[in-house]
């Protein structure tokens, strides 16, 4: 606990420097964030006896984002990465680099690109929306799902006796769940009462985001216990790797994007 308070008192601060300050800056951190997903996911594929390739997954990751970037009018830039990346990978497992398992390990790798390069591409994409909406956004995802992680953490820890998963992620409870669910509602009410979003859409949404951030993490927590580690990595001190602190994230940022994109209609 003491080592996952000293990360967030380091990088809560940063952070939400770098969402102020938007524009390449902060695609380039949501960039090196997500290529270094990338090659986590890697790793734990490998130890299952595959080889995806991360440079394939990369120039997905890429093209989505800079699709979010506007780079090209009209999403032109993600139809190029969905039209010609897939294909062309798997060109090369087959004939250049001829893997034991090339339909399996093109598999791996359009599946990675896909869910890092387009979940990830949220961040962005909203934090380029008209200010101040794009910078509310962003806070808004970020604390409230810190604040259903934590919940649900501190929660599961004093109280947690019944298993939620157990075959995949043996900590994890139902009364943490709902911990979860009930912080991410909260703080959802406050944020969206401060941003304007509305406190019954913002609770709304942090109900969303704690309940379907689970499935974000189990789903990341399946992979691990298929590669026979407990995290993906070890850069973050009593986190875990960069994956491991983006499997909420990624599904919260997919929930904001479309509320913003279907309902408030950017």
């Amino acid at each position: 606990m003491r080592q996952r308070l000293l990360v967030a008192l380091i990088a809560i601060p940063l952070l939400t420097a770098l969402v102020h300050l938007g524009g390449w800056l902060w695609a380039g951190v949501v960039s090196l964030i997500l290529l270094a997903a990338a090659w986590e996911y890697t790793q734990l594929i490998r130890r299952t006896g595959f080889s995806p390739s991360l440079g394939w997954m990369g120039l997905m990751i890429l093209g989505f984002l800079g699709d979010a970037m506007a780079i090209l009018p009209n999403s032109r830039l993600t139809e190029l990465t969905l039209t010609l990346m897939p294909p062309l990978a798997l060109v090369w497992f087959w004939w250049i680099r001829r893997t034991a398992h090339p339909i399996a390990d093109w598999a791996f790798t359009a599946a990675g690109g896909l869910y890092l390069g387009w979940l990830g591409r949220s961040f962005v994409w909203l934090r380029n929306l008209p200010e101040p909406y794009g910078r509310w956004w962003v806070v808004f995802i970020l604390f409230t799902t810190w604040a259903a992680d934590t919940g649900a953490y501190l929660v599961g820890r004093q109280w947690g006796q019944h298993r939620l998963a157990p075959q995949w992620s043996p900590g994890k409870t139902w009364e943490g769940f709902i911990g979860g669910c009930l912080a991410g509602l909260l703080v959802g009410a406050i944020l969206g009462f401060l941003i304007e979003l509305g406190a019954g859409p913002g609770a709304l949404l942090g109900l969303l985001i704690g309940s379907l951030g689970t499935l974000g993490d189990l789903s990341i927590s399946v992979l691990k216990r298929r590669a026979g580690v407990k995290d993906s990595g070890n850069l973050f001190p009593g986190h875990g790797g960069v994956l491991d602190r983006l499997d909420s994230l990624l599904w919260s940022g997919m929930l904001a994007y479309l509320y913003a994109h279907w309902i408030q209609g950017f």
